[in-house]
């Protein structure tokens, strides 16, 4: 999403009476409409003389169909694609683990998951498919994961 540089701070959440504006906003984020049935989301967006500030929660509901479309527009890759990749290991590895080593990386980034998720969003278990969008770092970053028929979208951006 191309960031205003308008200094307001935008703030959705699915307790809004009106939701349209932020639907629209996450069907372009995502690159597919999410099924408005249990849609949750927490949106945070800032762009302005100092920079850009957004932080992005979201769950929906799960449909295989859109898997493609949302895999393809946000250009996920699995922990284990991100590791193998020579120009992203380090900085995947320093957002994932910080100062210590990686255990195991599917592991660890069930990890990272768990520490910055939102309450409205799942818990990764071990049937969890997880993701992250390529060359995520620690000044930007989108982790997706898909459990129990739900889709869980959180990301960081600050720069």
């Amino acid at each position: 999403m191309q960031p205003i540089y308008d200094g307001i701070d935008y703030r959705y959440s699915s307790s809004d009476p009106d939701r349209s504006k932020a639907v629209e906003i996450i069907s372009n984020i995502v690159g597919t409409r999410p099924d408005l049935d249990g849609l949750d989301y927490s949106l945070a967006l800032y762009a302005g003389g100092s920079g850009v500030d957004d932080r992005l929660a979201i769950r929906f509901k799960d449909n295989p169909l859109n898997w493609s479309a949302i895999s393809k527009r946000l250009r996920l890759k699995n922990p284990t694609q991100a590791i193998a990749s020579p120009d992203w290991r380090e900085a995947f590895e320093w957002l994932i683990c910080g100062d210590n080593s990686p255990t195991d990386i599917t592991g660890d980034a069930s990890s990272f998951i768990e520490r910055h998720r939102h309450s409205f969003q799942d818990s990764p278990d071990s049937s969890t498919e997880l993701a992250f969008s390529d060359e995520s770092d620690v000044n930007s970053w989108c982790v997706i994961w898909r459990t129990n028929g739900w889709v869980n979208y959180l990301s960081f951006d600050q720069g």
